[in-house]
């Protein structure tokens, strides 16, 4: 079983060496591959949440890619906060991740909850690609044109 968020931080800061260090996350990223591998969804939000620290710490980070997408796609508003986030961080914008998460993206901005509303423009303001808001264009003209002040 993988150690909480706030344990892990106490454990790298507590290592005295790189390679301590070093061990640590090897350990931890062993661990939040095996639980995306049994399809862990319980788990899924805290593990993104380790690999965001895990990718600020320099560390590679790049298995959890497709997570964020399967957090995105979920119904609840707290999955998708930590799936935008996650795509935020951990995907480059070139890569083939973020055109696979398009069509989900264009599900969220016609969304009745302006607040996945908002997460979804948010992630195109930060992470959007010039062919990714192409594609998504007409929804977001829609939005604008909205009444909603929101």
């Amino acid at each position: 079983m993988s150690v909480q968020v706030r344990d892990l931080i106490k454990a790298v800061r507590g290592c005295k060496t790189q390679q301590k260090i070093r061990e640590v996350i090897t350990r931890e990223s062993a661990l939040i591959r095996n639980s995306f591998r049994k399809e862990d969804k319980i788990n899924r939000p805290r593990n993104i949440y380790k690999l965001i620290y895990i990718h600020m710490l320099g560390f590679p980070s790049e298995f959890g890619q497709l997570e964020c997408l399967k957090l995105i796609a979920s119904p609840s508003y707290i999955g998708k906060r930590i799936g935008y986030l996650g795509l935020s961080i951990l995907v480059k914008e070139n890569q083939e991740v973020l055109f696979m998460s398009t069509n989900i993206i264009r599900n969220d901005l016609s969304s009745e909850d302006r607040y996945i509303v908002g997460l979804a423009l948010a992630a195109l303001g930060n992470i959007g690609s010039s062919e990714m808001l192409r594609d998504l264009a007409p929804e977001i003209e829609r939005l604008m044109e909205s009444e909603s002040s929101y």
